[in-house]
């Protein structure tokens, strides 16, 4: 289902109806969705240069039961690629970089080195293969590793398309990128980013580590199934400029406000980073249409930990949503926060219900089941509309299933099936058939 699709019609004459009824109306549905296991995370609303809403609930630390408040830190993943990419073009600024300079000056090594472009890295269009597609990759980068170890690691695989050919987006443009700008300045990525965007905009709660602190207010990151469980810990060494920041819904608004009210990098420079062809990719940035209203976004995701921003440049209307746990499209938090920006309640929905079932039937599959060690579960669960399937292990996303008749359900080419009477759940996909038990 697309989300973003379905709220063209939100749109009213008059933008901002704030009141005190509406922000409770808001308050109500991040409670709502609290209550139902749905969400933990942070939200925020911008207009023009103000934060007209702002909202936290969940747990920053489940074992510890530490609240989520405003000032938590969230690893916001591919968010961090639009802030790579205003470094670089203030490097362009400043004279020491061009977007027509070559991998080549730097990383010689990489396939294609002296064809591929800053600009096309940028682009995604590069044709770099991306190394979280490296199988045993999630087991690599849960430890520390030198920059030359990263370039060793992700300059084996072959390219994937001749440069400038095609778009297909790649974590390793912006891991290179990164360590290009680390080169230039002879500064590490964060020193960067406080020096050249934090500083001047006064962001404090925004920065680059290589693991979490929770003495630093920083939020874990958690699956959920019966309870909620804490992800394994990744090392963001190896993601210095592709998803490592650190930061909260309202400093995420703030820098996006400021970049496009050009406060960080010349008109020029932005026009530059906002030319976006065929619906692909900006320079760090994408864009899509909400009826008449253009908008640009970026999402993220790294563990559990999902993030999101849409910017109205026309409206100077901001949302960001940032979660440690979630088992919703959180395009739909962004839905509900642009209601209330225009005036309208969210509505709370029935997450004991999904599309073409029975309440009482659906309730008698929804739960946990486990795989016949018990060392892995599975949660069933609802988004209101479609059956909501959530895998145990570190990494895993929701996945939404679509029915199809006599508790049977579909997403691609994985199957589940339901046995309410012996509380049984039995996933096929292709050759494999698992059966889990509900406890």
């Amino acid at each position: 289902m697309n989300y973003i699709k379905t709220i063209g019609s939100l749109f009213i004459a008059i933008l901002i109806q704030f009141s005190v009824q509406a922000q409770s109306s808001l308050d109500n549905y991040f409670d709502h969705l609290s209550e139902n296991r749905k969400f933990m995370g942070s939200a925020a609303i911008l207009f023009k240069d103000s934060i007209i809403y702002n909202k936290s609930v969940g747990f920053s630390d489940v074992a510890s039961q530490k609240k989520i408040d405003k000032n938590t830190k969230f690893r916001i993943g591919s968010i961090t690629k639009t802030y790579t990419a205003v470094l670089t073009l203030k490097a362009m600024e400043e004279g020491k970089i061009n977007l027509s300079d070559k991998l080549s000056v730097w990383f010689p090594q990489f396939q294609n080195a002296d064809k591929i472009t800053i600009e096309m890295m940028l682009k995604h269009r590069s044709g770099i293969f991306n190394f979280t597609e490296i199988p045993g990759e999630s087991t690599w980068e849960a430890v520390a590793h030198t920059q030359a170890e990263f370039i060793d690691y992700v300059s084996k695989p072959k390219n994937n398309f001749y440069p400038d050919t095609a778009y297909e987006y790649s974590n390793t443009n912006y891991a290179l990128i990164g360590f290009i700008l680390e080169k230039i300045y002879q500064k590490d990525y964060n020193t960067l980013i406080q020096e050249k965007i934090c500083k001047p905009l006064k962001l404090e709660n925004t920065y680059y580590t290589f693991e979490n602190d929770p003495a630093k207010n920083e939020a874990y990151s958690y699956g959920i199934q019966d309870k909620y469980l804490k992800n394994g810990s990744i090392n963001y060494s190896n993601e210095p400029g592709s998803g490592g920041l650190l930061s909260t819904p309202v400093e995420v608004n703030k820098f996006v406000s400021a970049l496009f009210m050009g406060k960080i990098i010349s008109p020029e420079s932005l026009k530059l980073m906002l030319h976006i062809e065929n619906d692909e990719y900006g320079l760090g940035i994408e864009k899509f249409m909400l009826g008449d209203l253009e908008v640009f976004k970026h999402t993220g995701r790294v563990d559990n930990y999902i993030s999101d921003y849409w910017y109205f440049p026309k409206e100077q209307l901001g949302l960001v949503t940032l979660a440690n746990a979630t088992n919703i499209n959180t395009d739909l938090v962004q839905v509900a926060m642009l209601q209330f920006a225009f005036g309208n309640a969210p509505t709370l929905k029935d997450y004991n219900i999904i599309d073409e079932m029975n309440k009482e039937d659906f309730l008698k599959i929804k739960g946990t089941y486990f795989y016949p060690d018990k060392r892995i579960s599975v949660t069933i669960s609802s988004d209101g509309n479609m059956l909501i399937f959530q895998d145990s292990r570190a990494g895993q996303m929701y996945v939404p299933f679509t029915y199809l008749g006599s508790n049977s359900f579909e997403y691609e080419d994985i199957y589940l099936t339901f046995n309410p009477e012996k509380q049984q759940l039995t996933q096929q996909q292709g050759e494999s058939v698992i059966t889990m038990q509900k406890m």
